[in-house]
């Protein structure tokens, strides 16, 4: 759910072409676009087919609606009627070019772009501002094609406010700000009454985090058009990132927020469309009580869309009814097509399922560190969790996704807990157990070689793979494995200004002697003394050191 995205995608449905046979009833459409009145837009399009089906640019406007809410099989199959219905217009052509671009098929997309650009009158620019358009809006964009097209528009038309309007939103995603500032500047220059541009130039301001200023071009616009919908959603999200930026005035700006968003829900007829961005809004505030009552309300509307049941899924998640939410996010899943499953849905998905009790849940948190790396970082404290309740073979499990991300801040922390979980999954297995486990012993000596190496202060993955070692070395003839790693704790310890003034270092240090003191009883019984003699310097009542000193004098 990129907001981002989808505010660019508003303005790319809208443009000043074709004939003017239907002009003021195709204005109107265009009209209700911009103001992302899209429900009603599709009714007044759909009637100009039904009125006269054999009139192409009404088909590439209904399609570009059908693209925008992800509806690409009904944005081909009415791109295509376009193409039945008039095959000497351009635009139906590069409709589908941007399905080709969605569909990942570059090559279809070139041969659909450059038929629209043979139709096209010679100084008719529409062609290449709908393909500079389309490359700006596919999934991943490419900026650099976007404005090569959008340039050549310009070379044919360079008063067209359109062109200068798109070039804001492709150098806007290539991260050139100060270029999309001034296109968007132009655009509103050359046509007062196009208010998008004016909105655009005030999200370029609320991502530089000047929300007062942002706040007061939203402001602005609707003092020229107090009906103009996108400002308030664009309000609601100032207000939103302000709340997060000042959590002082968290409370009262998000309840602005919100109420600009009921008012851009009142301006957009509460469509599904509409709905759908409000969902998306209620997303990024944490309003999950607020989320899972839209959502039910759109399910009256339209059941079949299956982005209302990722956002019950979420809600109910957070509300938490986990039962309910697993049901909603494989229902989802099952809905829609697998390319739109992001990385988010598996996170809610397996963190619902381990709720309900199903370690199932594992598998699809797996994908969704496949899908994004980032998502590990999470993961942690669903590990940290499971630690707590000493489930540890499913810590372990978690915490060997936490750890995929390097760039993650519990990065070494998650290493050091997987070599934990590990350790203590298979100490507390019966015996009978134990030996076919041993490869948890193996992942755990791993993690806290990794750990030493990168933060060789952190005296505790010594001593736990010292622990880990003892158990991995042969009882009947051991070979030691355990040594280097006691001997290095007690080093670090040692080090430390304070290392023997805490209660838990002593305890690990006389673990430590006496563990060394039995090895080496066998080879160097002198060394051995010493290293008993230690223990006891730490706990004079320490049993076991004081049996065996008896036994060597």
């Amino acid at each position: 759910m990129n907001v981002l995205r989808r505010a660019i995608q508003a303005s790319l449905l809208v443009g000043v072409v074709g004939t003017t046979a239907f002009a003021q009833s195709l204005g109107d459409a265009k009209k209700a676009i911009d103001a992302e009145k899209f429900q009603e837009a599709k009714t007044i399009l759909k009637k100009l087919i039904s009125s006269d089906a054999g009139k192409g640019e009404n088909y590439f406007y209904l399609g570009n609606i059908y693209l925008r809410d992800d509806y690409v099989d009904s944005a081909k199959a009415t791109y295509t009627k376009g193409v039945a219905a008039e095959a000497s217009y351009p635009l139906n052509y590069v409709g589908l070019g941007a399905v080709d671009l969605e569909a990942k098929n570059a090559a279809g997309a070139k041969a659909n772009f450059d038929k629209a650009i043979s139709l096209a009158k010679r100084k008719d620019n529409s062609p290449y501002l709908y393909i500079g358009k389309a490359y700006t809006n596919a999934d991943p964009a490419d900026y650099t094609a976007a404005i090569a097209s959008l340039e050549k528009a310009k070379e044919i038309n360079e008063k067209d406010a359109e062109v200068f309007l798109a070039l804001g939103d492709a150098y806007r995603g290539s991260k050139k700000n100060s270029e999309a500032f001034g296109a968007y500047r132009t655009a509103f220059d050359m046509d007062k009454t196009l208010l998008r541009a004016e909105i655009e130039q005030g999200i370029l301001i609320k991502q530089s985090k000047a929300f007062q200023e942002s706040a007061d071009k939203f402001k602005s616009v609707l003092a020229v058009n107090a009906n103009y919908a996108p400002a308030y959603r664009e309000l609601a999200e100032t207000y939103y990132l302000w709340a997060k930026a000042e959590p002082q005035q968290y409370d009262a700006r998000i309840k602005e927020a919100l109420g600009y968003y009921t008012k851009y829900l009142d301006l957009t007829d509460r469509s599904l469309e509409s709905r759908m961005r409000y969902a998306d809004f209620l997303v990024l505030a944490g309003e999950y009580k607020a989320l899972e009552a839209e959502a039910q309300e759109m399910a009256k509307q339209d059941k079949a869309n299956p982005r209302i049941y990722r956002y019950l899924g979420y809600s109910l998640y957070e509300n938490g009814n986990f039962a309910g939410s697993v049901q909603a996010l494989k229902d989802f899943m099952s809905k829609v097509d697998p390319k739109r499953v992001i990385a988010q849905d598996y996170l809610y998905l397996g963190q619902a399922q381990l709720k309900a009790g199903d370690s199932t849940g594992v598998v699809s948190l797996a994908k969704a560190v496949e899908i994004d790396s980032a998502y590990a970082e999470p993961i942690s404290e669903l590990a940290k969790a499971q630690f707590s309740e000493r489930k540890y073979g499913l810590s372990a499990d978690l915490y060997e996704l936490a750890v995929k991300n390097a760039a993650s801040k519990t990065y070494l922390f998650d290493y050091f807990y997987l070599g934990m979980a590990n350790y203590f999954d298979y100490a507390t297995k019966a015996p009978e157990v134990q030996k076919a486990s041993r490869e948890d012993l193996v992942k755990a000596d791993s993690a806290f070689s990794l750990v030493s190496q990168k933060s060789p202060s952190t005296a505790d993955a010594y001593l736990y793979r010292a622990r880990t070692n003892r158990l991995l070395d042969d009882d009947a003839n051991p070979k030691g494995l355990m040594v280097p790693h006691f001997e290095k704790y007690i080093e670090v310890i040692a080090a430390k200004p304070d290392g023997l003034a805490d209660a838990r270092n002593k305890k690990n240090l006389v673990e430590a002697y006496n563990n060394l003191g039995a090895y080496y009883i066998r080879t160097d019984q002198t060394k051995a003394k010493d290293l008993f003699n230690k223990a006891i310097a730490l706990d004079p009542a320490n049993e076991y050191a004081l049996s065996v000193l008896k036994t060597l004098k």
